[in-house]
């Protein structure tokens, strides 16, 4: 009893973090935490290599803060990998996927970490924004319910009341899929409400207000550890859920930065993969109010929908234009290798 109670309190600590939809929370607003970089208004500039060693770059780099779908370059960023391989990151967390690529686009960032949606989005406003490559395929929230519910498959959910993030969000989107693969009717059969995140979200399905609610690492790790709830459902499917996206004028004139920033990353995979473990302490840096070992399962979970080669998948990338095609949102189907340049990964 002691060590749930240690454990709801440690939940509480979450409030400080708002746990992002994968660069698709609707919410406005955003904060900025600069790297130690000296100059946080360079951009990284495309330089030719010497003989021994290449030059080094600044790269403002985008993410939604609050949770670890970006863990490769998290890693990165706190260990020192980025800084080793002549890199500085400057950067800049937003509350908000839509702000994140209002800013790539308005050219205050050099690359983007978030949903392959955005890249059709910009691709349809006739923008020249690409993905370049994927540190997470799928969808980023689990749907969790109380350990006692009643509640058993996907199926018994009809009729009750669910919560998101945010309606919209990719926690909505993802929730939504997977009622539709239970034959429920997201708009008729179910309820579904802003929950919004960390302990207001913890409130709502601890209250028994609504059945279940949709949470992302390392929330997920955390909740499960207090032994008073279970996941319901778990997306498998492939979904490109955080891809690197970038302008294509800037990368056309900054393609040696953009392998390195790849590189750097795939490198992080091959060694993390192997020895989670090793992850654990840079991530804390990030979540400082979650335990040790419920990081490293936290890490754990996140590393196996990391793609191979950090590569785009098709049915990933079709999967995501499909909800946004039935949502309205896209008008028409755009072509993968429009949207998508594998050419620059190691």
């Amino acid at each position: 009893m002691r060590k749930n109670r240690w454990m709801m309190t440690a939940l509480l600590a979450l409030t400080t973090v708002a746990l992002g939809a994968c660069g698709n929370n609707a919410n406005s607003g955003n904060t900025s935490s600069p790297s130690s970089t000296p100059d946080s208004s360079a951009a990284a500039t495309s330089s030719a290599p010497t003989s021994e060693q290449p030059q080094d770059v600044t790269i403002r780099l985008g993410l939604v803060g609050g949770g670890m779908t970006p863990l490769l370059s998290q890693i990165g960023i706190n260990d020192g990998s980025f800084e080793k391989a002549g890199i500085h990151i400057e950067k800049q967390s937003f509350s908000s996927g839509a702000d994140m690529v209002q800013a790539l686009v308005g050219g205050s960032l050099d690359i983007a970490l978030g949903s392959y949606e955005h890249v059709l989005r910009q691709q349809q406003n006739g923008l020249g924004v690409k993905a370049y490559g994927e540190i997470f395929n799928g969808v980023g929230y689990s749907l969790i319910v109380k350990k006692d519910s009643k509640y058993q498959t996907l199926a018994d959910l009809k009729g009750t009341k669910l919560a998101v993030t945010k309606v919209g969000s990719l926690s909505d989107t993802g929730l939504r899929e997977a009622l539709k693969e239970a034959n429920i009717d997201p708009d008729k059969d179910v309820q579904i409400i802003n929950g919004g995140s960390g302990a207001t979200m913890l409130a709502a399905i601890e209250s028994g207000n609504v059945a279940g609610g949709m949470v992302s690492e390392p929330t997920v790790s955390q909740m499960l550890a207090t032994g008073n709830y279970r996941i319901l459902y778990d997306p498998t499917y492939d979904f490109a859920g955080i891809v690197v996206m970038a302008k294509t004028d800037w990368v056309n004139k900054n393609k040696e930065a953009m392998q390195r920033f790849l590189k750097v990353n795939a490198d992080i995979n091959d060694r993390v993969q192997k020895d989670p473990a090793s992850a654990v302490d840079a991530m804390l840096k990030e979540f400082n109010q979650i335990p040790k070992q419920v990081m490293e399962t936290a890490v754990k979970n996140q590393l196996a929908k990391v793609p191979a080669g950090l590569k785009v998948t098709e049915e990933g990338a079709q999967k995501v234009q499909k909800t946004q095609l039935e949502q309205g949102i896209l008008k028409k189907e755009i072509p993968f290798d429009q949207a998508v340049d594998l050419s620059l990964l190691p």
